[in-house]
């Protein structure tokens, strides 16, 4: 399947335990035959352009113009861009919380990305790393992201026992009342003010 990709002009908006990182770097061998199968590429580098807290464009330089490939957060959600959670009597915003959380871990940096399925509209679901460190087991951890499986589908290997861990500790989005991010959509549409494009 081909994968669309956007050319814009030349500007740029611009863990864990041991046991962890095995844990995932297994799930990339164990799953490398298939990536290679669905004819992906094997990794998409670039700076990111955030949309939202599992969502952005890896920007490439090219010269005169640039490459933007949109990449999503493999197995894990964030509340949207709009969306509220509320503690106590008070709400706060999750979405802009989870969307400048991923953006000051990734701004300026290189991001790598190991796509593991095209994207319906073009683009990928993605494991990503900021200086070798899972982007989404970070975000999981701190509460940031929660699970994003179906009922047919396995988390990636160290992802359950992550979320576990922050439910726990009452980290981040866990230490309020919130709408699941699929339910939030389902109820409030998926329109998002910094993307050009959602899916």
């Amino acid at each position: 399947m081909k994968v669309r990709t956007r050319y814009v002009e030349s500007r740029v908006c611009g863990w864990g335990p041991a046991a962890y990182a095995i844990a995932i770097a297994f799930s990339l061998f164990s799953t490398a035959g298939g990536v290679a199968a669905q004819g992906l590429p094997e990794t998409v580098i670039g700076k990111a352009q955030i949309y939202d807290g599992v969502t952005f464009d890896l920007i490439q330089d090219g010269g005169r113009y640039r490459t933007a490939t949109r990449i999503r957060l493999e197995a894990v959600d964030s509340c949207e861009l709009r969306q509220k959670a509320r503690l106590g009597n008070v709400d706060w915003p999750c979405g802009a919380v989870a969307t400048a959380w991923l953006a000051s871990r990734t701004l300026v940096k290189e991001v790598e990305c190991r796509p593991t399925r095209v994207i319906p509209g073009g683009g990928y679901r993605a494991q990503c790393y900021v200086d070798a460190i899972d982007i989404a087991a970070l975000g999981l951890g701190q509460g940031m992201y929660v699970l994003a499986v179906s009922k047919h589908e396995d988390p990636l290997p160290g992802y359950a026992e992550i979320e576990a861990k922050a439910k726990a500790a009452s980290a981040g989005i866990w230490s309020s009342n919130f709408m699941t991010p699929a339910d939030w959509r389902r109820a409030n549409g998926t329109y998002n003010p910094l993307s050009p494009q959602r899916w």
